[in-house]
């Protein structure tokens, strides 16, 4: 089953804004320190696109009362990655020269 143009729309929206939440805020100057990871970017960049992806199976869960089929997973999935470019350009920021 494909997901519905409106649940679409507000995933597109729930990404887009969330990065710009992310842009204003930057990162913490010790997240390298405390997960121990030598590039922060990269982490930076996964934890937000599980993140998103988290928040929209959960919005799913909420909005349709039952899980998400893998076909619907892997559609969530897509919405976020078509964010690809603008996320990795925004988290790649943060790794070292």
């Amino acid at each position: 089953m494909a997901l519905d143009n409106e649940f679409k729309e507000q995933t597109e929206k729930l990404v887009s804004e969330t990065l710009e939440l992310y842009k204003s805020a930057g990162a913490s100057p010790r997240i390298g320190d405390v997960w121990k990871c030598e590039n922060t970017g990269d982490f930076l960049c996964g934890f937000f696109v599980g993140e998103m992806v988290g928040s929209a199976l959960s919005a799913f869960q909420v909005y349709h009362k039952r899980e998400p089929s893998a076909e619907e997973h892997m559609e969530i999935v897509g919405i976020v990655e078509k964010h690809s470019d603008q996320i990795a350009a925004f988290f790649t920021k943060f790794n070292p020269d």
